[in-house]
């Protein structure tokens, strides 16, 4: 790849501003908005859907062609059915329209979008009218799961309000191929792959075996601008448990890494496998350590040709964090002072004070932006006692918006007891990842593994193995799964006792714990086979969690005067018995809900009542040239990129036909927003004496 650089490309913008209505892609990035983030907090419940409404803003005010988001829009893996709701309202509100679709897709629809049952993008359904398209993966967090392989993103999808892509069945060790969505607009054509969270682990080895290819156009591969979506782990958490960026092909563009939440959006270059990589980051801050210092941002991605350039756009309404740490025995208390828990405490004050004025005096001039920071403060208590942390948080409710983990206690490492050493090394773990508020950003694997590295071989677990109890607590805690954990200790010991019975003759309950051991050793050898035992001990966890949800439903739908409602559920009843509910109904409701009907207030393509001057936004950007030497001084380049790109596989493209859209009045979202083509074919290999061919394209008519 030749690569070269000149002063006059790296400031030339104009090449974006002469083409920008014709040819060139706008595109909203961002990654990690975790909607319903702590939303039973009184303080920080709406923080999610803040920072994410005016994302859509944004994209709104820049009037971008698509969003691209980059997997975990949603917390929990189950969202409850108010954060789903208020999700559904942002997207209706900010994504439906009549500003027409300035570009086409032309890969198979079904081929992309297929899995949600409806087989073409949301802007191509004539009973949709959409505005602004959001193409969206999904992540660690909001993963599918259960029989029917089926996440939160699905049922958006199923509403006609994302297009859900990069969606893989990793229940078999087959492989994964990842086709692009194809999308043109003028001259300009890029191949957008994405591939939703997988386990790392597991998907390190499906790199390492050569099970995931990545399909490439057939006719004219160098001319597509390619992105790839991402979300796995970027920096190593240990052996196998990250995606090293190398494992990538090096026909890529352009990276978008999600599940990172350090917002690191400025390009990266990667030398080795020349492509460019940006971590937006996260939109909202889910935990109390230093990698959400960072200010928060999203991308407006402009792309011409092999042109592109990212600019980073500040999100205001991002709620405050500022963390200092102090060291007592640097200060001038005295440990044996009378009154020294008294002074401490004043002086923890004092700092927590300094740092809410510094965060009033750099506060945005955003009416949305919340007031109450977020304040930690990394306290070494070594040679002193420590203060009533309860007694400190009741004076600091007014004053910050998480009074209860402000502070942050340790000690130096050489005061910690041999005898509690793993105890209090995973205490130390919780805290400097966030103080125990969000045990799920612990690694488990982390603590599994330390639990039996240095746990005593007495007391240490000897019918379950390490790999097994890691991935069993997982369950629990991300998929909320609540059998996983007596489920695979009940498979286990049963597969011990089997064991034991056919081929082991014991006398006594010392040989007898020496043959379990030496045939947990032999489990570990056959790490394929635990692999495989482990994914029918979930699967049976999960159809146990189906059948008693479903047992939970079926009582739900009891008649009425058979059920016990509390006073919310019996309003919502009396609301919906005393309301139309079809066409025809005769309800008490005054509201039509027919696509004919009209009415006086604004529709969906009413302007938005938040006006902002764009020139508020202190937007900064960055372009390179992928060329033989690559400057990176330049605060407003363009990168471009030239280059002849070895084709892995290839697929035919011709182009899609559109269809036409449905203009019609509805009526205006409730209270809560006044407030504030693709059948799946099976992509097989058509033999040929030259080249092998994917075809997953739409057959369209030759143009006479």
């Amino acid at each position: 790849m030749d690569l070269s650089s000149s002063d006059g490309e790296l400031n030339d913008s104009a090449i974006f501003d002469e083409h920008d209505s014709e040819d060139v892609f706008r595109i909203t990035v961002t990654t990690d908005n975790h909607l319903g983030f702590m939303e039973k907090d009184a303080e920080r419940g709406m923080d999610s859907f803040i920072s994410f409404e005016e994302a859509l803003e944004i994209a709104k005010e820049e009037q971008v062609d698509f969003i691209l988001l980059g997997g975990d829009l949603f917390h929990e893996n189950k969202p409850s059915r108010d954060c789903l709701t208020k999700c559904q309202k942002l997207f209706r509100e900010h994504c439906f329209g009549d500003k027409p679709i300035e570009f086409e897709i032309l890969s198979d629809e079904v081929t992309n979008f297929g899995h949600t049952g409806f087989p073409r993008a949301n802007f191509n359904d004539p009973n949709l009218n959409v505005s602004i398209p959001v193409f969206s993966i999904h992540g660690n967090h909001d993963d599918p799961t259960g029989q029917q392989n089926l996440c939160a993103m699905d049922t958006l999808a199923a509403a006609g309000l994302v297009n859900y892509f990069g969606k893989s069945n990793t229940s078999c060790d087959q492989g994964v191929n990842i086709v692009p969505v194809l999308l043109q607009k003028g001259c300009t054509k890029i191949a957008i792959y994405g591939l939703g969270a997988i386990k790392d682990e597991r998907l390190y080895n499906m790199f390492e075996k050569g099970l995931v290819q990545f399909i490439r156009p057939a006719e004219d591969s160098d001319d597509w601008f390619n992105i790839f979506v991402i979300h796995q782990n970027r920096s190593a958490h240990g052996k196998k448990n990250y995606i090293p960026e190398t494992f990538l092909p090096d026909f890529l563009d352009l990276v978008i890494w999600g599940h990172e939440h350090e917002c690191r959006i400025r390009p990266e270059y990667n030398e080795l496998q020349r492509f460019f990589v940006s971590q937006p980051g996260s939109s909202v801050i889910t935990s109390l350590s230093e990698s959400e210092l960072e200010p928060k941002h999203i991308g407006l991605l402009k792309i011409y040709k092999k042109n592109f350039k990212l600019e980073s756009v500040p999100l205001r309404s991002v709620r405050q964090f500022m963390m200092t740490n102090v060291i007592l025995a640097e200060s001038e208390l005295n440990p044996a002072d009378k009154n020294i828990e008294l002074k401490i405490e004043q002086y923890l004050a004092k700092k927590v004070l300094s740092l809410i004025d510094k965060c009033q005096k750099n506060r945005y001039c955003y009416e949305k932006q919340p007031i109450k920071p977020l304040i930690r403060i990394k306290c070494d208590y070594t040679d002193y006692e420590p203060i009533n942390e309860i007694r400190f948080a009741q004076k600091m409710v007014d004053k910050v918006a998480n009074p209860r983990n402000i502070l942050q206690f340790y000690r130096k490492p050489t005061e910690i007891k041999a005898e509690a050493n793993l105890d209090v090394e995973a205490t130390k773990y919780l805290r400097m990842n966030g103080g125990g508020e969000q045990l799920e950003y612990v690694k488990v694997q982390d603590l599994v593994k330390k639990y039996f590295k240095k746990a005593d071989e007495k007391n240490k677990m000897v019918a379950i193995t390490e790999k097994g109890l890691s991935d069993a607590i997982q369950e629990y805690i991300e998929k909320d799964e609540k059998d996983a954990i007596g489920e695979l200790i009940n498979y286990q010991i049963n597969k011990i006792q089997t064991y034991l019975k056919k081929e082991i003759k014991w006398q006594n309950e010392f040989q007898l714990e020496e043959e379990i051991r030496n045939f947990q050793k032999i489990r570990l050898t056959n790490t394929e086979e635990e692999e495989k035992e482990l994914k029918e001990v979930f699967e049976k966890s999960r159809k146990n969690t189906q059948q008693s949800t479903r047992a939970n439903e079926s009582d739900e739908e009891a008649p009425f005067s058979h059920r016990a409602y509390d006073s919310d559920e019996l309003d919502e009843f009396k609301e919906k018995s005393s309301s139309g509910r079809g066409r025809g109904s005769k309800g008490g409701s005054s509201r039509s809900r027919g696509r004919g009907s009209r009415t006086t207030r604004a529709g969906r393509g009413a302007k938005s009542s938040v006006q902002e001057e764009k020139s508020f936004f202190s937007s900064s950007s960055r372009s390179v040239i992928k060329k033989e030497q690559i400057s990176l001084d330049s605060d407003e380049d363009i990168i471009t990129l030239d280059h002849k790109a070895k084709p892995i596989k290839s697929m035919s493209a011709t182009p899609s036909i559109r269809r036409p859209r449905i203009d019609y009045d509805d009526d205006d979202e409730d209270e809560y927003m006044s407030s504030k083509k693709t059948k799946i074919t099976d992509s097989k290999l058509e033999d040929d004496d030259t080249s092998n061919t994917f075809s997953i394209f739409k057959k369209v008519a030759k143009k006479k």
